[in-house]
């Protein structure tokens, strides 16, 4: 993918920030001589371009940006000078291309016809699997934070409680209730099957059962 395409994609513009930081990012592969643009790149990009909206969801959730570039620093190693590494549009890894795939779904989420910082953010963490990724991650963040956060400086506390609420009824909608089956064999020789909903109610009736 080129620098070229990523205006085009159908229904979505890239901002003037996060055009800025994919330009930063292939400065930083540039510098590092690395003949493509990997997520640690873009990401990078994006702490360099300095964006008040993620510099301030960062700081807010109690992270210094700083502090994840020196841990990408320090897992990052340059590479040699070559030919290809002095590419002008040098190639964007399959994670990287991930990366940006999810930030135009993040903004499809939100409703939003253009990909910002805030969406390549999350698109960064949503990836998983990357050095962009785990440095997020081994900074403290998620991606149910960072989101509750972006949501929280762009819409307002009411909107990004809401979210609280809905994170609450999706786990309780997941969550299979407890259910103990207490086989009980009769005088008769048959059998029969109780069943409890609680570990109290299960060993209530089996202490009653044994003073029978």
């Amino acid at each position: 993918m080129c620098f070229g395409e990523e205006a085009f994609l159908p229904g979505y513009d890239f901002t003037n920030r996060v055009r800025g930081a994919l330009i930063k990012a292939r400065e930083e592969a540039h510098r590092r001589h690395h003949e493509y643009v990997g997520t640690e790149h873009l990401l990078l990009g994006l702490l360099e371009e300095d964006d008040a909206l993620v510099m301030d969801v960062l700081e807010n959730l109690g992270v210094k940006h700083y502090e994840i570039q020196t841990g990408l620093e320090r897992v990052i190693q340059n590479g040699q000078p070559s030919a290809r590494d002095r590419m002008p549009d040098l190639p964007y890894t399959p994670r990287a291309r991930v990366v940006l795939d999810q930030a135009i779904a993040v903004a499809h989420e939100f409703g939003d016809g253009y990909v910002g910082t805030q969406h390549l953010l999350l698109g960064l963490i949503r990836e998983r699997q990357g050095i962009a990724a785990q440095a997020l991650v081994t900074a403290g963040l998620t991606e149910p934070t960072l989101r509750r956060e972006i949501v929280r400086l762009l819409q307002g506390e009411g909107v990004a409680a809401a979210l609280d609420i809905d994170v609450t009824a999706q786990r309780e909608e997941t969550q299979v209730p407890l259910s103990i089956a207490v086989e009980v064999r009769y005088e008769d020789g048959t059998l029969a099957k109780k069943i409890f909903t609680t570990p109290t109610e299960a060993i209530g009736f089996l202490r009653e059962k044994s003073k029978e």
